[in-house]
């Protein structure tokens, strides 16, 4: 198993992904390089502990290029140092933003809720193209609310479409069944320490579009 990098020692130079606009915005995972060695690249499946990257898979510059060059991922013009605790994302203009978890947290939340307001809008008017593309917005933004899923199985009644609306009804499911879990080991590991239990913290987008595949599927 290789041995973690302290992540003040890393700098970021892209990420593991190739977006399209309909996929944005998206939090995605970074790809780093060594600061004191060019040639040294790591790549995701990854974790953090502690202010360590654990687990990367190490690559050199000649096989990041052949990634990028394969669309696997995206290289930046300029690498920027990496911080420990903090998320990637890139935003609807395709610029991307390098922001502490929490803060990155709520500026997608953010986007969420304007494009389900906006969403909702949409179909009040009878504009179904323009509120289905705005509920999947707002999925990339955060893909725990449901306010999109309800819409689009708005859309499908609509238009007469019972398959559908019985998707939109079973990734509802999905989602509340992970929300749920999710929950229930926040609890559970509050327990097992004997800690005081503070309110469980709201659930976060997940890295990078877990389920969007399939709603665009559904579309």
């Amino acid at each position: 198993m290789p041995n973690p990098w302290n992540v003040d020692d890393l700098e970021v130079v892209g990420y593991a992904n190739v977006l399209k606009s309909d996929m944005l915005p998206s939090v995605v995972p970074p790809v780093f390089r060594l600061k004191s060695s060019a040639e040294r690249a790591l790549l995701p499946p990854y974790s953090f502990n502690a202010g360590f990257l654990c687990n990367a898979t190490e690559a050199p510059q000649s096989e990041l290029e052949a990634l990028r060059d394969s669309n696997d991922i995206t290289l930046f013009d300029h690498a920027f140092p990496a911080r420990g605790g903090f998320e990637l994302w890139i935003d609807r203009a395709f610029h991307w933003h390098y922001q502490p978890r929490d803060e990155a947290g709520g500026e997608l939340s953010r986007i969420a809720a304007e494009a389900i307001e906006n969403a909702t809008e949409a179909l009040r008017q009878g504009n179904l193209e323009e509120a289905e593309r705005l509920t999947s917005v707002a999925t990339s933004a955060n893909d725990k609310r449901l306010e999109p899923l309800a819409i689009k199985a708005a859309i499908r009644r609509i238009q007469g479409d019972t398959a559908g609306e019985r998707l939109m009804a079973e990734l509802a499911a999905t989602a509340l069944e992970e929300t749920f879990n999710l929950l229930v080991e926040h609890y559970y590991g509050a327990a097992a320490r004997k800690q005081p239990t503070e309110t469980a913290p709201a659930p976060v987008p997940r890295r990078p579009m877990q389920d969007v595949a399939r709603l665009r599927a559904a579309a």
